[in-house]
């Protein structure tokens, strides 16, 4: 499945990735012109082929969201010849990804000292809950654990209440993105030195970087940040408001927003009111500011108010659930709901690549494989023939599927 366009094109990726940051890294990198080889472990793959609770038929959804667009090749690593096979893979490499704990890829045999003798160009790229080092190194993480340990948690939710998980899985999410960043950061090094080198993404210190507006209060004050609900911490007004039909996020940024937002509700003169001129003033008389709102807010709707907000260029957003969401006319225009034809499944729902470029754009390749779907094609890439084949998927090294 290599592809001749894209910002990547010409680059090779062997994925040994499983769950989500590691598969969601590749597939952007595939998106984008990679060539991603996905190694599946035998004898059942990427453990996502079997996570969560939606199947269709029997493919779970969740693998189908982050594996589009790769190869893959089902391999016993426990064996020699798999092992041999997988080094092999790695030595053509440009970038290796794995998300194994820290000791594991050593122990099988393809960890980065190892690896990058027999490939000084190579980029390899490890994720992991906390690092490579350190007393939890070895510790199993997943998004949940980082989530509360980073202090996302503890600053999530209403103030009187338990602490909530963010609703999506961020620490993996931005774990995948940032492991994406790394990698092109080392090709990019490479272009210079010639050299590879390791990539260590740390989902804790990932979700960590998002603290930045929490950090800098914590920082000036010393005070433990506390969850706020939906409103902003420093700002206002900035929060969740009722409106007739619906609810709402809608505030103020900097400058004239104020003035703005006082110009969109038809309440000029609360721009002028000496409790409300700043926005220190605004977050002093917080309560009395909110009282005013709410009431007016909630006298129309959302798209009555989205108008009115657009027009004096203040800020608003409708709470959309899924269903809204895919029918909102900004994201029907952006084209990002798209369909592929999986091999077993037929069409199959996917969100296209979301950074727009406007020469090398990305683009789905092609749909999610299924487990060994590209097995005897690599093989016979790497030179093997149809006998070797046969006797490799005899002896239990690989596993083919025929579509």
């Amino acid at each position: 499945m290599a592809s001749m366009t894209g910002p990547l094109a010409g680059l090779k990726v062997a994925d040994f990735s499983r769950q989500m940051a590691g598969p969601f890294a590749t597939q952007v990198m595939a998106d984008y012109g990679a060539e991603v080889l996905k190694v599946e472990s035998l004898p059942r793959g990427d453990p996502s082929r079997v996570t969560g609770v939606d199947f269709i038929e029997g493919e779970s959804s969740l693998f189908l969201l982050w594996n589009r667009g790769k190869r893959s090749l089902a391999l016993n690593m426990r064996t020699d010849e798999g092992l041999d096979i997988a080094r092999r893979l790695i030595a053509e490499a440009d970038i290796m990804l794995e998300n194994f704990r820290p000791g594991v890829a050593d122990t099988i045999g393809i960890g980065y000292e190892a690896m990058s003798k027999i490939n000084p160009r190579l980029i390899y790229c490890s994720i992991s809950g906390f690092g490579q080092d350190g007393p939890m190194a070895k510790a199993p993480a997943t998004d949940p654990i980082i989530q509360a340990m980073s202090g996302v948690m503890s600053v999530t939710g209403e103030t009187d209440r338990e602490r909530v998980l963010v609703g999506v899985p961020i620490a993996d999410f931005t774990g995948a993105l940032l492991a994406v960043q790394g990698a092109m950061f080392g090709i990019i090094a490479r272009e210079r030195t010639g050299k590879g080198q390791r990539v260590d993404v740390s989902m804790l210190y990932g979700l960590m970087s998002a603290l930045n507006t929490r950090l800098a209060s914590y920082w000036t004050t010393g005070k433990v940040p506390m969850p706020n609900g939906n409103a902003h911490t420093v700002v206002a007004p900035y929060q969740f408001f009722e409106t007739s039909d619906g609810a709402a996020m809608a505030g103020v940024w900097g400058g004239d927003g104020w003035v703005r937002l006082c110009e969109a509700i038809g309440r000029p003169d609360l721009s002028d009111d000496p409790r409300f001129i700043t926005n220190q003033d605004r977050m002093e008389n917080l309560e009395a500011l909110v009282s005013i709102l709410k009431p007016i807010i909630a006298e129309k709707s959302n798209d009555e108010w989205q108008e009115l907000f657009s027009g004096a260029g203040a800020l608003y957003g409708p709470l959309l659930n899924f269903a809204e969401l895919f029918e909102h006319p900004q994201v029907v225009h952006s084209g990002l709901l798209q369909s592929v034809e999986h091999a077993s499944l037929g069409e199959i729902p996917q969100l296209g690549p979301v950074v727009g470029m406007s020469d090398t754009p990305g683009e789905i390749k092609g749909p999610p494989p299924v487990l060994g779907q590209h097995t005897v094609e690599v093989l016979t890439e790497m030179g093997f023939s149809e006998d070797e084949i046969q006797t490799l998927e005899a002896s239990e090294v690989i596993r083919t599927t025929e579509i």
